[in-house]
């Protein structure tokens, strides 16, 4: 046999599959051996782009996406390195987000808009101006990021996400002057008013985020922390120019193109819009039923008795549950999403002690415990919780922006108090200051 040890001889059919293959070889050698001896480098070919994503259905995208686009020119082919890649073991994001079970990674896969059309959201692709060194710096980075020892990462809503990558890769590619810039520029929101911005049509998952977010994300914070949002990306490298690795200076981004308008969902709001007012009347309007049932007391007093202990019991339940949530995020859970929040002096656990109560007054139950009196007490110390939170906003030490969570409970706190019980003691002594003055 012909050939070295075990090789097989080349039959004619293999031969001919050969041919096309060495040609395609040979041409490629060629063409690099002419760039290489005109000065070109195969990173020459490459553009890199940005791609904003708009916010989808799911919570865990209602804040948008970004991406980076890395285009060959020559081949005409993109790969897009994505740092918004997540699994979870259940059917619930959100249970699995609350229970750490959620992991992100990196993962570099091939351009493909059309899911993203699919779901109706907006698409924007900022085309980067960079020098040969900008890229080859950035490439690497990219690469190296999606091995299987480097693609995991912890996972931070504000502070390492899909978004704070891409900022900090266009970091690189600009010698560290995009951060210097930023990051000594004073942010126009803060982080939960930013958060705001894309919840205001999600009027109760906006109150529940108010309600679970401490105050740290109230602080006040630089443009470059701003950009964990997508959007600040591409509204904070529009203009940006910097000085490149050959002393040039350079504009950042060379083109903007709108790839795909959103037709159907609501627009990104610049700012906030206030909320507080919503709820401070949902608050009124509870407030105003639970009056008129204790105005009915004397007329109807067993089905007002029953109604208000039902009403005792659902809200200490209600408040009792998120009160639970709030207490297992704060101390059980390894982030800082929900440390330094006030809510849990008015809202907590110790809600849920007014169940039982408010059936037993429901059923009119007679017992060592009135628990008429006990419900009056409780609410009482709602009330005047809330009420400090309020009085002592001045402060330099309390920031929070919790408007929506006070002005949900205050006028429930009050109703339920003995303010309202006591008013008619108060009535004649004002109307003897009157007829005095």
């Amino acid at each position: 046999m012909k050939g070295s040890f075990g090789a097989k001889r080349l039959g004619a059919g293999s031969r001919a599959r050969l041919v096309p293959i060495l040609v395609f070889v040979f041409s490629f050698a060629q063409v690099h051996a002419r760039d290489t001896a005109a000065g070109h480098h195969p990173v020459d070919d490459l553009v890199f782009k940005i791609v904003i994503y708009g916010p989808y259905d799911p919570i865990f995208i209602w804040w948008g996406h970004a991406a980076l686009i890395v285009h060959n020119t020559r081949w005409n082919f993109s790969r897009v390195f994505d740092w918004g890649i997540f699994s979870y073991p259940s059917d619930s994001f959100l249970q699995d987000f609350l229970l750490e079970r959620v992991r992100y990674r990196s993962a570099v896969g091939g351009l493909n808009m059309r899911p993203y059309i699919a779901e109706d959201r907006d698409i924007i692709i900022y085309t980067l101006n960079l020098d040969r060194r900008a890229k080859e710096i950035m490439l690497a980075y990219a690469e190296n990021s999606v091995l299987p020892e480097n693609r995991y990462y912890d996972y931070h809503q504000f502070l390492d996400n899909c978004a704070t990558r891409i900022r900090d890769i266009i970091d690189m590619g600009t010698k560290g002057q995009f951060r210097d810039f930023f990051e000594n520029a004073p942010g126009r929101l803060t982080i939960r008013q930013h958060v705001r911005r894309f919840t205001w049509f999600r009027p109760f998952s906006e109150w529940f985020l108010c309600f679970m977010l401490g105050q740290v994300h109230d602080r006040q914070i630089s443009a470059w922390d701003e950009m964990f949002l997508p959007v600040e990306i591409g509204r904070n490298i529009v203009n940006f120019s910097f000085i490149d690795y050959y002393g040039a200076e350079r504009q950042l981004v060379s083109s903007v193109e709108i790839y795909y308008a959103s037709r159907s969902r609501p627009p990104i709001l610049h700012a906030p819009i206030p909320t507080w007012p919503f709820f401070l009347k949902g608050g009124f309007i509870i407030a105003t039923l639970l009056f008129q049932v204790k105005a009915f007391r004397k007329k109807y007093p067993r089905s007002s008795r029953i109604i208000l202990g039902l009403a005792h019991s659902f809200l200490g339940l209600f408040f009792g549950i998120l009160g639970i949530v709030l207490i297992f995020g704060k101390f059980f859970m390894n982030n800082d999403y929900f440390r330094q929040n006030f809510n849990l002096l008015f809202i907590n656990p110790l809600f849920l002690v007014i169940v039982p109560l408010g059936i037993f007054y429901a059923l009119d139950k007679v017992s060592r415990i009135n628990p008429e009196r006990c419900l009056r007490i409780f609410w009482n110390c709602v009330l005047v919780l809330c009420g400090l939170t309020v009085i002592i906003r001045p402060l330099p030490f309390f920031f929070q922006q919790n408007y929506s969570v006070q002005g949900l409970i205050f006028p429930i706190a009050l109703a339920l108090s003995c303010i309202p019980d006591n008013l008619h003691r108060v009535k004649p002594l004002i109307d003897k200051l009157i007829r005095r003055d």
